[in-house]
């Protein structure tokens, strides 16, 4: 299919985005430590000394200095090479990223005029498009931390090497450095594999889960939170907890992100025929047509329409009512028949 030959090929290229971009921020290190190493020979040539004294000029420090001198000028044009590689991909994959949602917009838009049998195919085109989505993401905070993080350790580690004999109180601080930065990235990793794939769900009650994701909110700067649960609690199935926990939680980054409010109300209602999470605050608002509208080049936003799929998905309803200067109110309802347990 030739969206598969799209996405192979997008695929492709975003690797090598990726791979060029390390390579340009190891020279733009590199370039920045080789500055200091020129300043640091410089200070420690006595410029009185060498004018009149009658002995020999550090000879070898000057020449240290015109050479690392001319690697700076090959490196800076080195960056600028790699830098307009970079420029080049992502002018080719915003095309192909055009040309790719119009190749998934037509096929869907075929899909939907088959027959009532066929419709599931969409439903599962539907799931995968927002699975893609919720990768890309991930993919994005790995590259952002865990890519130049490890790019920086390396670049650490082999300054150590070089100087553990003879400065090893900065190796020292070099290792001490490389040690908290491996904690930061451990607990980085664990927060993502959290989110890929909360363990708790598979033997934890669903509302003890988002108590825990509504206790966030408590050690945030708004000032009071609260949580309840009325009914009888339902054994749900671990498909529909899990999407609710991922609503819930989208709900309550938008809340820390994006509302500046001061009071939240996060409650759980188990009913004969299924469940309702509603979520309220009392933050600055906002026009709903404009944020579903909103479009932003990073793919970021307020994550509406994914929210809206997952509950679709089980024959449900999400329903937001906002207004700027009054708060936000999201209702979440998802149809569930006791006897099915």
């Amino acid at each position: 299919m030739i969206i598969d030959y799209l996405e192979k090929l997008h695929h492709e290229m975003y690797e090598s985005k990726l791979n060029l971009e390390i390579e340009c921020h190891k020279k733009e290190v590199l370039q920045d430590d080789n500055k200091k190493f020129i300043q640091a020979l410089e200070n420690s040539l006595d410029e009185n000394f060498e004018s009149f004294s009658p002995r020999d000029v550090d000879f070898e420090s000057h020449l240290k200095i015109e050479s690392l001198l001319t690697e700076q000028k090959k490196t800076e044009a080195e960056i600028g090479e790699l830098e307009a590689e970079i420029a080049k991909l992502n002018t080719h994959l915003a095309e192909l990223e055009h040309v790719l949602k119009i190749a998934r917009e037509n096929e869907k838009s075929s899909l939907i005029k088959e027959t009532h049998e066929e419709k599931n195919v969409v439903d599962k085109w539907n799931f995968l498009l927002m699975q893609e989505i919720e990768h890309q993401r991930l993919a994005k905070n790995m590259h952002d931390f865990a890519l130049q993080s490890f790019t920086n350790l390396i670049h650490k580690v082999e300054i150590c090497t070089k100087i553990m004999d003879v400065d090893a109180v900065r190796c020292r601080l070099e290792l001490h450095a490389v040690s908290k930065q491996i904690r930061d990235i451990i607990q980085d990793t664990r927060n993502i594999i959290y989110e890929l794939c909360p363990m708790a769900l598979d033997d934890i009650h669903l509302g003890y889960v988002l108590e825990k994701e509504v206790g966030k909110l408590r050690k945030s700067e708004i000032l009071n939170v609260s949580y309840e649960t009325l009914g009888e609690p339902i054994e749900l199935p671990p498909i529909i907890s899990l999407n609710i926990l991922r609503v819930v939680r989208e709900a309550c980054n938008n809340i820390l992100k994006h509302a500046n409010a001061k009071h939240v109300v996060v409650q759980v209602k188990y009913e004969d025929n299924g469940i309702g999470i509603y979520i309220e605050d009392d933050g600055i608002g906002f026009i709903i047509n404009d944020i579903q509208n909103l479009k932003r080049k990073d793919g970021s936003g307020l994550g509406i329409p994914m929210m809206q799929e997952r509950i679709c998905l089980f024959s449900g309803r999400l329903d937001i009512d906002s207004e700027p200067g009054k708060g936000t109110r999201i209702a979440v309802k998802i149809p569930f028949d006791k006897e099915d347990e």
